[in-house]
């Protein structure tokens, strides 16, 4: 940047957004809004009060930091250091994936399906947790209804598990309501407590997808977060597996894949599975299944 002709942040927003506009950085100016808004600790609307103020050294420098590392493309969510999900404020890390929108549909079915079933209080296994972002707006949203719960939610790492206990005591969740526990799904051999709801984002993208992924994904998202390096379809495999000896009652819910709802509906059957519905997101795209046991 040309600190000798760029003073003013307004300025460096309008020059800082066409750097990253020619990049193909979508939603550029509001990504030099939010990193402008962090270097120099304050909201956005303050930056448009005082659009006409020269910058200090110590805060030009600290942007080109931010911005230098979204030119490499870099998520903005990484850099942050943060991000929203249902309305809560989540710490993200390349340890954990980034909490998307489509996810929330998820929840917003398990709730719907909670509410239905009149149920005051419910068991929860999330397999699989990352930030934590699920368990943590299920179980806010649940506090907020007064049913009371408990979520038990696991991931495969210590540094995953350590985010996610972040995010339960940033959102001021109760250790009575949610407990963050390491363990692989692949070692679990039987679900041996009774839950009423499974809930899973698990990683269903395939090794072939994955390669076409955004480099901004590619490059800095967990892949293991992402992809089961195969078909996409071993982490089902397996959750329909220990569903197939689970407890009658106990219902599952899982997000999906864009393409994935004709091969689950196969596999499904062919594990003699007849209860069962996929629902779309606000794409029309179907992106949640549910199973009754």
């Amino acid at each position: 940047m040309p600190e000798k002709t760029l003073k003013t942040l307004l300025e460096i927003l309008n020059f800082s957004s066409e750097l990253l506009e020619k990049e193909n950085v979508s939603d550029a100016r509001l990504n030099v809004e939010l990193m402008l808004s962090e270097a120099l600790k304050c909201d956005r609307v303050r930056l448009y009060m005082d659009f006409d103020r020269p910058l200090l050294k110590d805060e030009v420098d600290s942007f080109k930091v931010l911005l230098k590392r979204r030119l490499n493309k870099e998520p903005l969510q990484y850099i942050l250091g943060k991000t929203n999900f249902y309305g809560y404020d989540f710490v993200v890390n390349k340890n954990v994936l980034i909490p998307r929108p489509d996810t929330e549909i998820l929840v917003e079915k398990v709730l719907d399906d909670i509410k239905e079933s009149g149920k005051k209080h419910v068991n929860i296994f999330e397999i699989g947790t990352g930030s934590g972002c699920i368990s943590i707006a299920l179980s806010k949203e649940l506090s907020k209804k007064g049913i009371e719960h408990l979520i038990k939610a696991i991931d495969i790492s210590d540094a995953v598990i350590n985010v996610a206990k972040g995010n339960k005591e940033l959102n001021g969740v109760d250790d009575s309501n949610v407990i963050f526990q390491k363990s692989n799904l692949f070692d679990i051999e039987s679900l041996n407590e009774k839950y009423d709801y499974i809930v899973s984002n698990p990683p269903y993208i395939s090794k072939e997808e994955y390669d076409k992924l955004d480099d901004e994904i590619r490059h800095f998202e967990p892949k293991v977060s992402l992809s089961d390096d195969e078909d996409g379809f071993k982490f089902f495999k397996k959750l329909f597996d220990l569903l197939s000896n689970g407890n009658k009652g106990t219902k599952a819910f899982f997000e999906i894949g864009y393409d994935q709802k004709h091969e689950l509906e196969s596999l499904l059957e062919k594990m003699s599975f007849n209860d069962f519905k996929f629902y779309e997101d606000y794409s029309k795209i179907y992106r949640v299944l549910k199973i009754n046991l």
